[in-house]
């Protein structure tokens, strides 16, 4: 995902050409806290990088099953456009997208956009591979805006 500091998108929009900036400190505020002292920064990585299939390893014990519907549902939209990267921890743990990398791997791709998510303890780890399947769970659906004012 491109970021508006990306100097590769400099001048991009604007008709003309425009210097990249640096970020600033609103852009990555202070440590929180409860992670300085830490020897590694808790928390999301701010880059997204590309990484081989190969590389990346399940996590054990993952106790969600993607059925095959829902496997070719994800292959067609990351063939249209990738939207959500595969989460994973300091050593290449897959902590969040199981399902996605198993769709790129079907559809032939060789490298994947991963997110690291570093300093958590292996409990944490659990916790988060649990509650980013079941947190979806629980949304819900407006369908008067979803079906908006085109319902006959």
């Amino acid at each position: 995902m491109k970021h508006r500091t990306d100097p590769s998108l400099a001048g991009r929009g604007t008709g003309r050409r425009v210097a990249p900036k640096a970020p600033t400190a609103a852009a990555h505020p202070a440590t929180p806290r409860h992670a300085q002292g830490a020897t590694t920064q808790r928390g999301l990585n701010d880059k997204i990088a590309w990484m081989a299939i190969g590389d990346l390893t399940p996590f054990r014990g993952n106790p969600r099953r993607h059925p095959e519907d829902q496997i070719a549902r994800l292959m067609r939209n990351i063939d249209r456009v990738w939207t959500n990267p595969i989460l994973i921890d300091e050593t290449a743990t897959i902590l969040a997208g199981h399902a996605r990398l198993e769709a790129a791997r079907r559809l032939g791709r060789t490298e994947v956009p991963t997110l690291t998510i570093a300093g958590l303890s292996t409990a944490e780890k659990r916790a988060m591979v649990i509650a980013d399947n079941r947190l979806p769970e629980q949304a819900v659906w407006d369908f008067d805006l979803l079906w908006g004012p085109s319902r006959t």
